[in-house]
């Protein structure tokens, strides 16, 4: 199982079929045309995986929304956590995870 560490804590995260349907629901953009170059989305679908992982685990989240959440994680904790290479690349991997 992924992990990402925010504020020194550890979360589970994943692409679930929640995180996905959020992600539809807040850009307006289905996630099959998500490119990984868009920092505003980016942090959408990080905050939506993590969240709907964290709620399928029973694991207490405390972030209300991405802006909440997104100064704390780095390019390469997003795209790791995710499992994207930093940009466009590896993006059709992680829409199969």
């Amino acid at each position: 199982m992924k992990k990402i560490k925010i504020q020194g804590k550890e979360y589970p995260v994943r692409l679930t079929i929640g995180a996905m349907v959020a992600y539809k629901r807040d850009t307006g953009e289905d996630f099959t045309q998500f490119r990984g170059d868009d920092m505003e989305k980016l942090g959408c679908i990080i905050f939506h995986a993590v969240r709907t992982a964290c709620k399928s685990d029973g694991v207490a989240f405390p972030f209300d929304k991405p802006d909440d959440m997104i100064d704390y994680i780095d390019m390469d904790q997003a795209t790791a956590a995710l499992g994207l290479a930093a940009g466009q690349e590896g993006v059709q991997d992680a829409k199969k995870n």
